[in-house]
């Protein structure tokens, strides 16, 4: 290129020599050229203000688009341009973008967008523009993002520690999500998408969903005890199974906990019954022990306790299926098998001697068991038999303090008694002389047979208190009041004999044995007072009569009572005196006994020294009479008393010398 400097200062001269020969020339001539140079010099600085003005100085920070013939275009700086006046241009500044940015770019003619990340300047192209600038996804180390292409619908799952930039049409619509810690009591159930299927993770850690991965929800363990067992369910075919314990439960994705429930604890003596609900079997489980009942099995009654029997207890069992019962009289513990079902602990009947029984079998026979001579009988009643239960008419009140208006009782019982029985009455009677009386009394009876009693009354009782009641009213009739007063006992034991030979009893199998009279009155009042002013008199003169003899009896009694006390204080000194000798012989018998011993004693031990047994003898009294003296002396000397002795009893000889 050629320098500009250079080629003014060639042009130079030929410029003088320009302005000479324009000196020259005529003044017309010289305006015409000031004229021409004018417009030359104008034009001359119009194009240097226009080209001035096309030179553009770009910064770092500056773009330029430029509109070319077919499209546009951009410079960007830092840079010197020139640029035509006739084109359009757009300044603009480029997009500072930092660190924790980035930037969405839309080519508007194309429609293509495009993320640009920070820190940078950002220059876009011609037909691009910022839409928004958005910040950059931080993931810390637990966290994770998931990125759906708007286009393709494709996940991926980004996961922190990072800084993340989406791709473009890339959409977070869940935002930054925190990752799953599992642990042993933690597991998580996710579905997969693409399938639908769940799948449970139970694996410890930090868990972040692989793409196409939902979480569904978090599960905790279900901590079963030992003496726990959990029912679950499985939502895909509705099986059922149970989970003992102890264990940390985990179920399976498609399955859920329904309950938590303590297992069954059977003792020694209690069993349950357990009946499927599938196909209605049952087991029995007997304990000892601790269980969990299978899937679809229940208990309709719970625990029960075993039926204990013994010598005095049976068990009725129904088996359900077939229908038939049976006794059991095995001694010990019993509990029944699957299918029975123990209707009733049934006691052992006795039969006392004196008892009697009526039981219809299952056919409807009827058989009489009765009491032996000396033994009981004992026995347990079959399956399907019963006891004949009787109902009699009860007359065991005294009828003289019962209401006339209180209708008779029943009483029921199912075991005969085949003693006396004794039955009050109170009956209405009229004399031959017309005296209404009221006779109170009792009737002894028994049983003599009791099949005829079954197959002929139902109620002994009663017939034989309305027989007895028309055999008196015929017997008073008969008789006047004083008859009867002077002659009741009589009357009483001609009805007895009547009573005993009457056939009416002896169809019935009963007996009448005895028929008294212990009170009567009569029903009108002023006969009844009359009545009890004999009755009065002939009372007191028995008092009085009897009064007598008891003071003469209390005397003779107090007679022999003296005599036998004067008889006892006789033996007394008798045995007190064989007493005090019986002591003394017992003393003198000991201290002997105690004598012969120490004198065996001491002339053994002088066998080998002294062979003779004489001399012996004579060292023994000797020894004896030296114990005495020394006793004697220990005596008086513990005594404190003063003794003078001649040289006789000491046994001294005194001998002067003169």
């Amino acid at each position: 290129m050629e320098d500009p400097q250079a080629a003014e200062r060639d042009r130079a001269p030929g410029l003088v020599d320009d302005f000479r020969r324009l000196s020259r020339m005529s003044e017309t001539n010289v305006i015409r050229c000031l004229s021409c140079c004018g417009i030359i010099g104008i034009g001359a600085f119009i194009g240097l203000v226009i080209l001035l003005n096309s030179i553009h100085h770009l910064g770092p920070e500056d773009q330029v688009v430029i509109d070319g013939q077919t499209k546009k275009y951009v410079r960007n700086g830092p840079s010197t341009v020139v640029l035509g006046p006739e084109k359009k241009k757009v300044f603009r500044q480029a997009t500072r973008l930092s660190f924790s940015e980035y930037a969405v770019v839309k080519n508007f003619r194309s429609g293509e967008i495009r993320h640009v990340r920070g820190p940078t300047f950002l220059f876009l192209g011609a037909y691009e523009v910022v839409e928004k600038r958005l910040p950059i996804m931080l993931l810390q180390r637990d966290e994770y993002v998931r990125l759906v292409d708007q286009m393709t619908g494709t996940e991926r799952v980004i996961s922190g520690p990072q800084a993340v930039v989406p791709e473009p049409l890339e959409v977070y619509p869940k935002g930054v999500e925190k990752a799953v810690v599992l642990g042993l009591d933690r597991a998580l159930v996710v579905r997969i998408k693409t399938t639908g299927m769940l799948k449970l993770i139970k694996a410890g850690g930090v868990y972040i969903p692989r793409p196409y991965e939902e979480t569904v929800e978090m599960r905790n363990a279900t901590v079963l005890s030992v003496l726990q067992y959990a029912v679950v369910k499985s939502n895909l075919d509705a099986t059922m199974r149970h989970v003992s314990g102890p264990q940390q439960l985990q179920v399976g994705a498609y399955e859920e906990v329904l309950n938590v429930t303590d297992k069954i604890i059977l003792r020694k003596d209690e069993y349950v019954r357990l009946r499927s609900k599938r196909d209605g079997s049952e087991r029995v489980v007997r304990g000892p022990q601790t269980f969990a009942p299978e899937p679809m099995e229940q208990t309709l009654e719970g625990k029960q306790r075993a039926t204990f029997l013994d010598v005095d207890t049976a068990a009725l069992v129904l088996n359900r299926a077939t229908g038939q019962q049976r006794l059991v009289t095995e001694k010990g513990v019993f509990m029944p098998s699957p299918y029975e079902q123990v209707l009733e602990k049934r006691s052992l009947i006795r039969v006392l001697p004196h008892e009697a029984i009526a039981i219809r079998n299952a056919e409807g026979q009827v058989s009489i068991l009765s009491g032996g001579a000396n033994d009981n009988i004992g026995f347990f009643l079959k399956p399907h038999w019963h006891i004949l239960e009787m109902t009699w008419s009860n007359f065991s009140e005294d009828m003289s303090k019962v209401s006339s208006n209180k209708s008779m009782s029943k009483v029921s019982f199912n075991k005969i008694d085949m003693r006396s029985q004794m039955m009050f009455f109170r009956y209405s009677v009229l004399t031959s002389d017309n005296v209404k009386l009221i006779l109170d009394g009792s009737i002894f009876w028994r049983v003599r047979s009791v099949g005829k009693m079954i197959n002929t009354t139902s109620d002994p009782s009663g017939d034989v208190w309305h027989r007895t009641r028309s055999s008196l009213l015929q017997a008073v009739s008969k008789a006047t009041m004083a008859n009867f007063m002077m002659s009741l006992k009589g009357i009483t034991t001609d009805v007895s004999k009547a009573q005993a030979s009457d056939t009416f009893y002896s169809a019935r199998g009963v007996e009448v044995e005895s028929i008294e009279i212990t009170r009567f009155e009569v029903a009108d009042a002023a006969t009844g007072a009359i009545l009890q002013k004999i009755i009065l008199e002939s009372t007191n003169i028995i008092n009085r009569l009897q009064k007598q003899r008891s003071t003469d009896e209390v005397r003779s009694v107090g007679l022999l009572n003296d005599i036998e006390l004067e008889r006892k204080k006789t033996n007394l000194v008798l045995i007190r005196a064989t007493n005090e000798r019986l002591r003394a012989e017992m003393a003198g018998d000991v201290e002997g006994l105690r004598r012969l011993g120490l004198a065996q004693q001491f002339l053994g031990g002088l066998n080998a020294s002294v062979p003779d047994l004489n001399s012996r003898i004579d060292l023994y009294k000797h020894y004896h009479q030296i114990q005495s003296r020394n006793a004697k002396t220990n005596d008086m000397a513990a005594g404190g008393t003063r003794f003078f002795m001649t040289p006789e009893d000491l046994s001294l000889s005194l001998k002067m010398e003169l």
